[in-house]
């Protein structure tokens, strides 16, 4: 079989998969492996693309032969930094160059980017980069607003790629482009999708469940916190301050529930409602193990960011509730603007646990439901009559902080 039809199967295969749900770290190695397998000596490959994500400004793919393939995530504060700028990517990207080559041995050899130093040193040969754009979204985390592919290809045979290697590895770009595409438009959507949703609503979202009333019921050990005088403070402080002293409020708060294995419904105002969902016959005292996990976290970030200086020197103090119940997770609102959130008996019981923390003296209040799932870690508070509840409830404060508290007393 001809090189040139060799070359045509993998082409016809990439489009194939740009048709299916492609995965681009198992493509990107596939195709690696294919090249290699029809004479094409790639024996080292990096794929590398702009997302757009909360954290990450690009993503990148390493391949190496007989190893398999690796992916890499670049905060957003990498992309600018000195070492991107003096990378081979930066260069064909700013130049908007279609291929860049560089021969890492021989009278011909060019090593004008240190990684290129560092391939010869490992004794590559030659090293080929080239580069595809395409929208994917309206963003821009590279100069210009550029989006798309860009990929490197070295081989350590003596004398590096022939023209017909050159060929083939150019002729295949467009159609790998057309493949990344879905893949990146796939993960940048699910990037969205569970930052601005959680990953089980944004999941739920993107499998179809979109209308109106979709959703179910879950047990839940439910979470409600609130910064306190949020009012007051967003009044008095410069917006910036005040945005700084949320954000540190939020990373105390529902960084911790998400750290444990929690998932947050909404940020309400300042108010962030999460659950720990029950399953399975320990499920009760796995959710409440985490969620009092959770709980001691947030009051320990509290204390490192108050002795570090909050924004403008202002208080940073919250209220934490926490119930068990059975709460309905799903869509609510009107046909032309929904949101996926908790609604039930148990996420209003749960806010006005929360704020009984105001005038009970507690940072933290739970149920005796909670308490009892874990005793060790929970002390009597004191009985509430709760708004729009008809009887006292008994509640409990995590002990660590009821021990702070006395001593803070003392």
């Amino acid at each position: 079989m001809s090189h040139d039809t060799l070359i045509a199967e993998i082409e016809a295969w990439l489009l194939e998969k740009a048709l299916g749900d492609p995965e681009i770290v198992k493509l990107f190695e596939a195709l690696c492996q294919r090249l290699h397998a029809v004479g094409v000596p790639v024996e080292r490959a990096v794929l590398s693309w702009p997302t757009l994500h909360p954290l990450f400004g690009a993503e990148q793919v390493f391949w190496w032969l007989g190893k398999g393939a690796r992916l890499e995530q670049y905060y957003h504060s990498a992309i600018g930094s000195e070492a991107w700028r003096k990378s081979p990517f930066y260069r064909v990207l700013s130049r908007a160059l279609p291929r860049l080559r560089r021969r890492l041995t021989g009278e011909n050899a060019f090593l004008d980017f240190d990684v290129l130093k560092d391939l010869a040193g490992q004794g590559y040969t030659d090293y080929l980069m080239t580069s595809s754009n395409f929208r994917i979204a309206e963003f821009a985390n590279f100069e210009g607003g550029t989006t798309g592919i860009m990929a490197s290809w070295t081989t350590t045979r003596a004398g590096g790629f022939t023209d017909m290697d050159l060929e083939a590895l150019s002729r295949i770009q467009t159609v790998f482009a057309v493949a990344c595409r879905a893949a990146i438009q796939k993960r940048v959507m699910a990037n969205l999708a569970t930052a601005y949703l959680g990953p089980t609503a944004g999941g739920r979202v993107l499998s179809g469940d979109i209308k109106r009333g979709d959703g179910e019921r879950i047990s839940a050990v439910v979470w409600f916190s609130d910064m306190r005088g949020s009012t007051r403070l967003s009044d008095e402080m410069a917006p910036d301050d005040y945005l700084a002293l949320l954000n540190k409020y939020f990373e105390c708060t529902a960084a911790p529930v998400i750290a444990h294995g929690g998932e947050i419904l909404n940020f309400i105002g300042d108010g962030v409602l999460g659950v720990f969902p029950i399953e399975g016959p320990d499920g009760v005292a796995e959710a409440v193990g985490r969620a009092t996990a959770a709980v001691g976290d947030a009051l320990r970030l509290r204390g490192e960011v108050i002795e570090a200086g909050t924004p403008a020197g202002a208080p940073l103090e919250f209220g934490i509730g926490l119930d068990i119940g059975e709460l309905m997770f799903g869509n609510i609102g009107v046909p032309d603007r929904l949101a996926f959130s908790g609604i039930g008996r148990v996420v209003n019981g749960t806010q006005r646990i929360e704020a009984a923390t105001k005038d009970m003296g507690y940072p933290v209040l739970a149920t005796a439901a909670v308490a009892e799932a874990m005793p060790n870690a929970w002390v009597p508070a004191g009985t509430r009559c709760l708004a729009d509840f008809q009887h006292e409830l008994e509640l409990f404060t995590y002990r660590q902080a009821a021990v702070a508290g006395q001593r803070a007393a003392e």
